[in-house]
């Protein structure tokens, strides 16, 4: 198949595993919970754990650039481990992808006040980490959502030609 067939198929898959509404609510919850954590995350090493602090210490454009990338990781996140849970229930395979879980994780790394100091760069010992990187770890939280991208393709693409998967669905309508 050629990389456009791949994608076409893939998205096809996707289509099909959230037509479901137990994967949307997945994704949804997940989506939710994972938002709430990256976004205590970025307030966290601001004083009284304020966003309008951080919007005075960052900028503007800086913290709603990261919110919107918070949530697209989010989303994306959400419906990585949908089609992770999808996976493991209807096609009997032990074998998953942890580009997904390394992007969530890359991607969390990049949240924070690069003046405050994040706070995961502060639990290896360098708080400030996130002022040394030329766009002060937006670049890394783009890293991650990349990450996502490229596992959620692969956990699509993997689902091709497995012929039980609408037998099982029918009865998780």
């Amino acid at each position: 198949m050629t990389f456009k067939k791949d994608i076409k198929q893939s998205w096809i898959n996707l289509i099909k595993v959230f037509s479901y509404k137990k994967f949307r609510i997945i994704t949804w919850i997940t989506a939710l919970i994972f938002f709430g954590i990256l976004y205590y995350l970025m307030v966290s090493t601001v004083a009284n754990n304020s966003l309008k602090i951080a919007i005075m210490m960052s900028g503007v454009n800086f913290i709603y650039l990261t919110v919107l990338l918070i949530t697209i990781m989010s989303i994306l996140f959400g419906i990585y481990l949908s089609l992770v849970v999808f996976k493991f229930s209807f096609i009997n395979t032990k074998k998953g992808g942890v580009f997904g879980f390394f992007g969530g994780i890359i991607g969390a790394f990049g949240v924070g006040c690069p003046t405050c100091g994040a706070f995961l760069f502060g639990l290896i010992g360098a708080p400030l980490a996130l002022m040394y990187f030329p766009f002060k770890g937006l670049e890394i939280q783009i890293l991650g959502i990349l990450l996502l991208i490229v596992s959620i393709f692969f956990i699509t693409k993997s689902m091709n030609g497995n012929c039980r998967i609408n037998k099982k669905l029918k009865t998780f309508k």
